[in-house]
């Protein structure tokens, strides 16, 4: 009986060496990874820049029920992902209307998110995401349309600076101008 305990005992014993064996076998293991990988895409929306006042559509201004004096705007970019906008109003009723182009320059889908709107001087006596109110002018922005673009492909947004019609008194020229950042994500 002794011998059968003895030739179990040893029995268990191979096969726990024989599962060590294995087992470090299997962790002793080294997998090496040899090759490269290139990445040939790339991302970057903004503004195009060529866009400025001069080119048609891009300002256009309308002048109140008794002005002599067209109200005049001036679209001017720090890089491509800030345009300010400068509006300079007569009176009542003056208006004008910025087009603004935002591009894909790269070439990854992208998802234009609802641009970053703030006054450039003095306070915003508004407070809403896309109007901006200083004295008597308020800067009206839309959402970009469309709001998916393809590398590419463009989009436009527009932004109205209006003298405010209830305004009590209208003295000499008024100026304003905001800074409009556009905000785009992978779509």
């Amino acid at each position: 009986m002794e011998s059968k305990h003895k030739n179990a005992l040893i029995g268990a014993l191979l096969a726990v060496v024989f599962v060590m064996a294995v087992g470090y076998a299997a962790f002793a293991q080294t997998l090496t990874i040899n090759g490269g990988a290139t990445i040939t895409s790339n991302w970057h929306v903004g503004f195009d820049t060529t866009k400025t006042t001069e080119a048609p559509g891009v300002v256009t201004p309308t002048t109140g029920a008794n002005g002599t004096t067209a109200p005049s705007g001036t679209v001017s970019y720090t890089n491509d992902q800030n345009a300010t906008i400068n509006a300079t109003l007569i009176q009542p009723g003056d208006k004008v209307t910025f087009e603004l182009t935002i591009e894909n320059y790269g070439s990854i889908n992208a998802q234009l998110n609802t641009p970053v709107v703030t006054a450039t001087s003095g306070a915003d006596e508004n407070g809403a995401p896309l109007i901006v109110k200083q004295g008597n002018i308020i800067f009206t922005v839309t959402a970009p349309s469309p709001t998916t673009i393809a590398a590419g492909e463009t989009a436009t947004m527009t932004v109205i600076a209006e003298f405010d019609s209830s305004a009590q008194g209208v003295g000499t020229v008024t100026s304003s101008s905001i800074t409009v950042t556009t905000l785009a994500e992978q779509a």
